[in-house]
């Protein structure tokens, strides 16, 4: 039953011969003749049919050509939000060699086009596959030791891309997807690098370097996180400044005002919002007013078992608190895990010092309101009126920076 490969050639080459060039052609042929070539797997196959739609698009006109390209680039499916879902749900090295297998497919079905076209298709191409990629990085912020070496290799893909084109930003939306996305990798970035050094005056800085227009506006909406009470005051004054002069848009203005407000309420001297919705490690409800915390400073760590910074600030939270022992300040550590149980355990395990009160999810989402909380720990720290003195505090391992906070 075996057939050879010029056998299963004839019927397709006399086609070509008589430049009856459509791909619907090639693939009736191939599913006719294709049961008989037991020794061919799929790959192969995959193979010669690449091959034989190169030898298609160089004997047909550019009308010909240009439809087999778009037919090929369509079998691809990059384009599918279904193969875009199943690409980001892969491991980073399956990611990798996907996306690598992908451009190689790309760069063989542009053979033999008109110059022009393919030009403009390799652009687009290479545009759509980086922002799969900055969407890919987007989404997988977490990893392993053993995926980070595959991840350093797609940010750099990344951060070799320019992001003041802006006759590119106009005339290809795969480009501002990628702009969008890898400015918003540059936030998470500078956030996680910069935590408690202003990253928001980092990003800014950035910004300042774009000079297209168009991109300086399609960005800007994402500044607006930055006017946040844990950001430097000079930041939060340049941003308020600058975002109104690009921004136009009356929704997004309003959102801009709320956070002024929210800036403005936070500030120091401005009255703590208290609390609500906590319990203790007997699940006994406990209200802000219940502390009874008039007369002494109140220092408040908003932590959780899960995460690594917080538990890395444990010991010198503990020195803290026995540096400051006797003296009219208390120490209150509210954790916003989603297990309550591994929070008690390590409670007790660990014998922590200070209250502890636990926040319910739902809680936790007021404290984002009250406080602007979007990243733990975050640390307090309220004078013996109840009035802020800082509502983004050094970290306890920052000795002295916190310290000079604390008046006694």
């Amino acid at each position: 039953m075996f057939i050879f490969i010029n056998e299963l050639l004839f019927p397709i080459r006399r086609f070509l011969s008589a430049k009856i060039g459509i791909i619907a052609k090639i693939r009736e042929h191939f599913k006719k003749y294709r049961t008989f070539v037991i020794i061919l797997n799929h790959s192969v196959m995959k193979k010669i049919f690449a091959i034989l739609v190169c030898a298609l698009v160089s004997c047909s006109n550019p009308e010909e050509a240009i439809k087999a390209y778009q037919q090929q680039k369509d079998s691809i499916g990059l384009q599918s939000a279904e193969k875009q879902n199943q690409l980001l749900g892969q491991a980073p090295m399956a990611f990798k060699q996907s996306m690598q297998a992908i451009a190689q497919q790309y760069a063989e079905i542009l053979k033999n086009l008109p110059a022009d076209f393919a030009a403009n298709e390799e652009k687009t191409n290479r545009y759509q596959q980086l922002a799969i990629v900055s969407e890919y990085l987007l989404n997988h912020r977490k990893y392993t030791e053993e995926e980070a070496p595959i991840i350093n290799e797609l940010e750099d893909l990344c951060a070799a891309v320019d992001l003041d084109n802006a006759t590119d930003f106009n005339d290809y939306p795969e480009y501002q997807t990628l702009v969008h996305n890898i400015f918003k990798l540059r936030i998470y970035s500078y956030k996680v690098q910069y935590e408690f050094d202003d990253p928001w005056g980092k990003i800014l800085a950035d910004f300042k370097t774009i000079k297209s227009e168009n991109i300086k506006q399609a960005l800007a909406p994402l500044l607006i996180e930055g006017v946040s009470p844990t950001s430097a005051a000079t930041t939060n004054e340049e941003l308020i400044a600058l975002i109104p002069q690009i921004i136009k848009n009356t929704e997004l203005l309003q959102e801009l005002n709320q956070r002024v407000n929210l800036v403005n309420k936070l500030k120091s001297g401005q009255p703590f919002p208290p609390f609500e919705g906590v319990v203790d490690i007997n699940d006994k409800p406990i209200s802000f007013e219940q502390l009874n915390l008039k007369g002494k400073m109140l220092f408040i760590d908003i932590w959780a078992t899960y995460c690594p910074d917080c538990r890395k600030e444990l010991p010198a939270l503990e020195t803290l608190q026995q540096t400051y022992k006797g003296k009219p300040i208390t120490f209150v550590s509210i954790s916003v895990d989603r297990d309550k149980e591994a929070w008690k355990t390590m409670v007790k395990e660990k014998k922590l010092s200070g209250i502890h009160l636990y926040a319910s999810p739902e809680t936790k989402e007021l404290f984002k309101k009250l406080y602007d909380l979007r990243s733990i720990p975050r640390y307090m720290l309220v004078d013996k009126e109840g009035n802020i003195i800082s509502i983004n505090a050094p970290m306890p391992s920052k000795g002295t920076a916190l310290e000079s906070h604390i008046n006694l």
